[in-house]
């Protein structure tokens, strides 16, 4: 029986988690979304950036769907900003470049769905060297906060252009929650004290997105 291919960016990931366990390791789920095509599975919780208080205990808030909410992305860009990343998406709760960096929306009657991504490790970036100290306070502020989180991971995403030219996102604190309990309005204020945690740090250009994601134990 063949082993299973893992691919190019996976298997980089992997070799350098083993080289130096002190860099930013990424969780299963990532390394699913690195070897993509992946199976559709919720993103398992960090082993070192997840709340474990969280998982005995999870109330659901009543969200407001009939309000405005500025913080909320469209439905569109909801179910498909990670189009490609797997086989079955996590939907965008929040992201904090959400009015600087709009996402595009097809017009006309038939529209396509957005350019595909692929998510790649983050390597030889100001926050690596500092992750071991920023990492743990991320964790302290969505504790103080009240967030049901059941998970932080770290990430980059290749935008694949319809031109054969590919772009790479900055760094991006990956943050998931348990469903129905976090609202846009919550991930906005709570990200706006993370990117202050790392700009006093020396990381600068990164963006915090949001999803809702159940603990898988495997």
């Amino acid at each position: 029986m063949d082993p299973p291919s893992v691919s190019e960016h996976a298997a980089q990931a992997m070799k350098t988690m083993a080289e130096c366990p002190d860099l930013l390791n990424p969780s299963l789920f990532t390394l699913q979304c690195m070897n993509s095509p992946c199976k559709s599975i919720s993103p398992p919780v960090s082993p070192t950036l997840s709340d474990a208080s969280t998982t005995s205990s999870t109330p659901s808030i009543a969200l407001n769907t009939t309000a405005v909410d500025p913080y909320s992305p469209s439905d569109w860009e909801r179910t498909t900003y990670y189009h490609g990343i797997c086989s079955d998406p996590p939907e965008l709760l929040y992201r904090s470049d959400l009015l600087d960096n709009p996402f595009p929306k097809p017009m006309g009657r038939h529209g396509h769905l957005p350019t595909k991504k692929s998510m790649r490790g983050v390597y030889a970036t100001p926050l690596n060297p500092v992750w071991h100290t920023v990492g743990p306070q991320i964790c302290d502020i969505l504790k103080t906060r009240k967030i049901h989180f059941s998970g932080i991971d770290t990430a980059r995403f290749v935008t694949h252009g319809e031109d054969n030219k590919d772009s790479l996102s900055p760094v991006v604190i990956w943050i998931s929650t348990y469903p129905n309990t976090t609202t846009a309005k919550d991930a906005h204020d709570t990200s706006i004290e993370i990117l202050a945690l790392l700009e006093a740090n020396g990381v600068e250009g990164v963006v915090v997105e949001w999803i809702e994601a159940v603990v898988v134990m495997l």
